[in-house]
């Protein structure tokens, strides 16, 4: 949807897994800082690109991530290296644009580390799908009030993920993905409008409040 880079994108969301926003940014860091190279120095922080895809396909890139608090991401992100480079690298990842969406999810899923989820946010993203519908529980929940089937459903399952997405993208059409950030933003806590608080007033206010109260009550 951003067009982000998909090599930036599909490591990142690795990272993501069964993770919060600061262990996940402080995770990019660690990669850039490591792996990438140094590209400027800003209010006395260096800053570093991020990674070339052949340096995180040697074994040690494993377990250094290890040591520095990955845990079994490291392997994932190690192993995705190499399988993205030996399938032709960059290249192979921005070509997926290129062929329908479907086929796009199939071979991101085909990737250590990435399921149905992270292949939708890449697809939605960095590859153009607009129609992808990554489905999360924030998602699940939203499905609810529209698929009353799913009410009394705890967990999603592949066969409710398919059935998610279908209903969005024959719903919101070719440009389900848009509609389904719109959908997934409005339910985010902390991105919704506080209730508007009562003004306070003064002590001159609630005392007239409070004879109008009296005298209103008198018989």
């Amino acid at each position: 949807m951003l067009r982000q880079d998909p090599v930036e994108n599909v490591f990142s969301f690795i990272c993501s897994s069964n993770n919060n926003i600061q262990r996940i940014s402080s995770m990019v860091e660690h990669l850039c800082s490591s792996y990438g190279k140094q590209i400027a120095v800003y209010n006395g922080q260096k800053v570093y690109s991020f990674p070339e895809l052949s340096s995180l396909m040697d074994e040690s890139v494993e377990r250094n991530l290890r040591t520095l608090g990955f845990g079994y991401r490291a392997k994932y992100i190690q192993k995705a290296a190499e399988i993205i480079e030996q399938r032709g690298g960059r290249s192979w990842l921005v070509n997926l644009r290129n062929v329908p969406y479907v086929e796009a999810k199939a071979s991101l899923v085909s990737i250590p580390g990435i399921g149905e989820k992270v292949a939708d946010c890449i697809c939605l993203m960095s590859l153009d799908k607009t129609c992808a519908i990554p489905v999360d529980t924030h998602v699940f929940q939203i499905a609810k009030t529209y698929l009353p089937a799913l009410v009394e459903k705890k967990s999603v399952t592949h066969r409710i993920y398919s059935e998610i997405s279908i209903f969005f993208q024959e719903l919101y059409g070719p440009y389900a993905g848009w509609a389904h950030t719109v959908l997934f933003s409005a339910d985010l806590r902390h991105l919704k409008d506080p209730p508007e608080k009562a003004p306070k007033r003064g002590k001159n206010q609630q005392n007239n409040t409070v004879q109008k109260r009296k005298k209103n009550t008198r018989i």
